[in-house]
């Protein structure tokens, strides 16, 4: 039973399938350049469509924070100087921006409130007109809280700042439209809920930057002609596509496509509907049982994950996995994840699993 899709979605049959036609062309076809290039193409245009963008603001990267490493190298650091960023990034991109002080920013970091809540007016102290970026966790990777990204994005741009979001622990699960949220820059990988592959992450870059945004971290699929193989100049993609770096990684972007098309076939709306309804029934059986959430119930302030505590998490997934329900730990809480594919009876067997740990897990009447 898969609870883990926040760490990797389930592999389906059709992703096995692409995985194999990977090795097929370049068995057939030796280098298999023109057949990878295509289906480079088919994600970067599958993706825009799942997020209502345009393809040309796509660009393939190999994880998230690279892709935001390279969004960082067009910054200078000098006229504006500052970094916000939550509580609730993954810790490479809290790296990735900190590490930015040696180049001469600096960074403020907004904090969870005590019921674990990050509100767009949190961001509103540390935000002044010395702030070049706001980034931020779109679902939070520990318990699972969703933040208002639109209400983020307009105290952003009330400061002239550009906004960031990590959609890495969402996309896929529910509809997003990067330009009704007002986003600038979107990062996400497929490994998760769009059933893809690790090794592949996808990066929005809305238009009206591409004229603003010059990295200095490049490579040749970040080319205005990537085959011209110039030595001479360095003349950079006019798209999206100048953040990319060198070779990407070709196989997971077949398995990618597969699982993101795989999403489609579904539909967006049907798998956010489903996941709603999944998780409601499983907080509502949650209370009955005395298990406490360390995720807020209310579906606005919530992802696809439902986080459960734990006095000893690693210890709790453990003897899960023992039982078959593969789930994952983070800050002493069991990390569960859903899908379209998860049910029902999924909640029961984790309920049932839950109640044979009760030892192991926090008491609602404690």
């Amino acid at each position: 039973m898969h609870l883990a899709n926040n760490a990797m979605g389930a592999v389906s049959d059709v992703v096995e399938k692409a995985h194999r036609q990977f090795l097929d062309d370049r068995i057939e076809q030796g280098a298999s350049w023109e057949a990878a290039l295509e289906q480079h193409d088919r994600l970067r245009d599958g993706f825009a469509t799942l997020i209502g963008a345009k393809p040309h603001e796509i660009a393939l990267c190999y994880a998230a924070t690279q892709a935001l490493g390279v969004v960082s190298s067009c910054f200078d650091w000098r006229d504006r100087q500052t970094i916000v960023f939550d509580d609730y990034s993954f810790p490479s991109v809290t790296q990735l921006w900190r590490v930015q002080e040696r180049r001469g920013a600096r960074v403020r970091q907004v904090a969870a409130d005590a019921d674990g809540l990050i509100r767009p007016e949190y961001f509103t102290p540390q935000i002044d007109e010395s702030v070049a970026i706001v980034s931020a966790s779109h679902v939070c990777y520990k318990n699972g809280h969703r933040l208002d990204a639109a209400g983020v994005a307009r105290e952003a741009h009330a400061a002239g700042a550009l906004f960031a979001l990590d959609d890495y622990q969402s996309c896929g699960s529910r509809p997003f439209d990067v330009r009704a949220a007002d986003v600038d820059i979107l990062v996400a990988g497929t490994v998760k809920f769009m059933l893809g592959s690790p090794g592949v992450a996808l990066m929005y870059v809305r238009e009206e930057l591409h004229d603003q945004l010059h990295p200095t971290v490049t490579g040749w699929f970040g080319q205005e002609s990537p085959h011209a193989m110039r030595i001479d100049a360095h003349v950079e993609a006019p798209d999206a596509a100048k953040f990319q770096i060198g070779t990407p990684a070709l196989c997971a972007i077949y398995d990618s496509v597969a699982g993101l098309e795989l999403l489609q076939s579904v539909g967006v709306d049907k798998v956010s509907t489903w996941i709603d309804h999944i998780t409601g029934v499983l907080f509502t059986r949650l209370a009955e049982e005395g298990f406490v959430s360390a995720t807020p119930s209310d579906p606005a302030q919530h992802g696809p994950q439902v986080a459960i505590r734990s006095h000893d998490a690693a210890k709790a997934v453990e003897m899960l996995a023992a039982r078959d329900i593969t789930s994952s730990h983070r800050d002493n809480n069991i990390r569960t994840a859903w899908h379209f594919y998860n049910t029902p009876d999924d909640v029961e067997a984790l309920i049932e699993g839950l109640k044979a740990i009760r030892p192991l897990m926090v008491s609602a009447d404690a």
